[in-house]
C-alpha cells in the first residue's frame, strides 16, 4: 500500500513538472526587432519609412473585422496595393511615395480572416467608404492571388491588374505546406515565429541579395504584425480555390523574378500560361520582395504599366 502511494505521488510530481514545462514553453517570449535595430544606418531610406509611418491610417469595421488602411494622393486614378502573407500596408511605402503625387493610393493590412471572399469583401467596403469606383490593383504573392480573385468577382471595379511574384489556382502550395500549417497551430507562438524567421533568413533574404531593407522589414514584421494566427489564416487564403480567369478586356501585367524562393518555377510558368495576354516582365535575380530591395526598378516597371 505504501509502495503504491509512493508511486502515485511520484507520478503526480512528474505530471506537474511536465505540465509546468509545457506552460513555460508556451509563455516563452517571442523575439522581436524594430526596423532600426536590423537597419542601423540612418539614411534616406530609413528616414522615409519613419516619416511614412507617422502619417495617419484609417480603420473600417466590416463583417466583424477591423481593417487598417492608408490613403493618400489626389489623382483621378486610384492604385490599390495588396501585400503578401508576411506583409502590412507600409511594406509598399517606397511605391506609395513614388506614385502619390500623380495618383490616389490605397494600401491595406489584412485582418485575421481565412478566405479570399472575406478579404475581397473588405476591399469593397473600403472602396465604398472612400467613394472610389475603379482601381488599378497591384498585388504581390498572396496579394497577387487576391488581386485575381477581386478582378474575377468584381471586374467592373478594376481598370488594370499587376501580378507580382504570385501564382494562379494550384494544388502545389497546399501539398507542400498543409501538414506544416496544421502542426503550427498547436506549437508555441515563439517557435512558429522562429521557424518562419529561419526560412526568411536562410532563403528569402539571401535571394534578395541580402539587402538590408528586406532583412530589416521582414524581421520586424514577424512576431509583431505577423503572428501565428495571422500567418496561418493567410495561408488558408493562399490555398483558397476559385476559377482564376480574369476578363480578357482588363490589361494585365505579370512581374516575376528568376530566383523567387517562395513561388516555384512551375507556378510561375502556370501563371503565364493562365494569362497569355499578360505583359510579362522578369526582373532577374532579386528574390521575392523586389519592391523592397529594388524599388527603383520595380517602380519603373509599374509606372510604365499604370500609364
Amino acid at each position: 500500500m505504501a509502495v503504491n502511494l509512493s508511486k502515485n505521488i511520484t507520478l503526480k510530481k512528474i505530471l506537474i513538472i511536465v505540465v509546468g514545462l509545457v506552460f513555460i514553453a508556451y509563455l516563452y517570449p517571442i523575439e522581436q526587432f524594430t526596423f532600426d535595430e536590423r537597419y542601423p544606418t540612418d539614411d534616406v531610406v530609413s528616414e522615409s519609412l519613419r516619416l511614412f509611418r507617422e502619417e495617419p491610417t484609417k480603420t473600417l469595421k466590416t463583417n466583424g473585422k477591423d481593417w487598417t488602411y492608408y490613403q493618400a494622393g489626389d489623382g483621378d486614378t486610384t492604385i490599390l496595393f495588396l501585400h503578401g502573407m508576411g506583409g502590412s500596408y507600409d511594406i509598399w511605402w517606397q511605391q506609395i511615395n513614388y506614385f502619390r503625387s500623380k495618383y490616389k493610393v490605397i494600401s491595406v493590412t489584412y485582418p485575421s480572416v481565412k478566405t479570399l471572399k472575406e478579404l475581397s469583401d473588405g476591399l469593397i467596403a473600403i472602396l465604398e467608404k472612400e467613394k472610389i469606383d475603379k482601381v488599378i490593383v497591384v498585388g504581390s504573392s498572396l496579394g497577387g492571388y487576391l488581386a485575381q480573385y477581386f478582378a474575377v468577382n468584381h471586374p467592373g471595379k478594376v481598370m488594370k491588374v499587376s501580378l507580382g511574384n504570385t501564382f494562379a489556382q494550384n494544388t502545389e502550395n497546399k501539398v507542400k505546406n498543409e501538414t506544416l500549417v496544421k502542426v503550427m497551430q498547436w506549437l508555441p507562438e515563439w517557435l512558429v515565429i522562429k521557424t518562419i524567421r529561419g526560412k526568411y533568413n536562410k532563403e528569402v533574404i539571401p535571394a534578395a541579395n541580402n539587402h538590408p531593407v528586406t532583412d530589416a522589414f521582414l524581421n520586424e514584421l514577424l512576431g509583431t504584425e505577423v503572428t501565428r494566427e495571422i500567418f496561418t489564416n493567410r495561408y488558408y487564403c493562399v490555398v483558397d480555390t476559385f476559377t482564376a480567369k480574369i476578363d480578357s478586356n482588363i490589361p494585365l501585367q505579370i512581374i516575376e523574378t528568376s530566383n523567387d524562393p517562395l513561388v516555384s518555377k512551375n507556378l510561375r510558368e502556370a501563371l503565364k500560361a493562365n494569362y497569355p495576354q499578360a505583359k510579362v516582365v522578369n526582373l532577374g535575380n532579386i528574390g521575392h520582395f523586389g519592391y523592397l530591395n529594388e524599388p527603383v526598378k520595380y517602380n519603373a516597371v509599374l509606372d510604365e504599366f499604370v500609364r
